[in-house]
């Protein structure tokens, strides 16, 4: 996936990329920059409140939240200070989900982000030499030098095949696509394959 939070001086950004960077956070306070700007939300929204509807408010920043708060329920439509508040949640909003998205991102260059195929409680099917494909589920996920998932038998019976074919398989990570799918449909294109060959 192509990244799209940067560190980048604004001057060096597109504007694809400071779309996606012109809200963040400093110091735990939501900013706001764009090609001229580097303000703190509550100062650019405290700026439109004044210019627009001609309103001061307070300098106090718990204050000023909580008539921002109180500001949202006017009509965006028809009331400035209403969509102030609006933009002013919004500016927070994508500062938080602009931070929680750099920290993935970072994660991911570092390769310390895991994407598992599936999770605890999905249905996984693996091939038995005897029986075809049997369908498994997923009971526990171990991660430690490998990631292992531990598979169950799935809860119901498979025609005549005994109890023993359908005890507990452990595929390593390695397996999903080889010889553990995701769907049946994906298991019997692979058996296919494999009798073909």
């Amino acid at each position: 996936m192509e990244r799209l939070t940067s560190n980048k001086k604004v001057s060096d950004m597109s504007m694809f990329e400071l779309a996606h960077n012109s809200c963040y956070c400093k110091d735990d306070v939501a900013r706001y920059r764009d090609f001229e700007n580097d303000i703190d939300a509550r100062d650019l929204a405290r700026e439109l409140v004044w210019s627009l509807a001609d309103i001061e408010l307070s300098r106090d920043n718990e204050c000023f939240d909580e008539e921002m708060i109180e500001n949202l329920q006017y009509d965006i439509t028809k009331e400035p200070i209403g969509l102030i508040a609006l933009f002013y949640r919004n500016l927070w909003a994508m500062a938080d989900l602009r931070e929680q998205l750099k920290e993935y991102e970072d994660l991911e260059e570092q390769g310390r982000l895991l994407k598992l195929p599936c999770k605890v409680g999905d249905v996984v099917y693996a091939y038995c030499s005897e029986f075809g494909i049997l369908p498994y589920t997923v009971d526990c996920i171990v991660i430690d030098e490998h990631i292992t998932y531990q598979c169950s038998s799935y809860s119901e019976p498979i025609g005549d095949c005994p109890s023993e074919c359908l005890d507990k398989i452990e595929p390593d990570i390695s397996e999903f696509g080889k010889t553990v799918f995701l769907t049946q449909t994906e298991a019997e294109q692979k058996l296919k394959k494999m009798e073909s060959d």
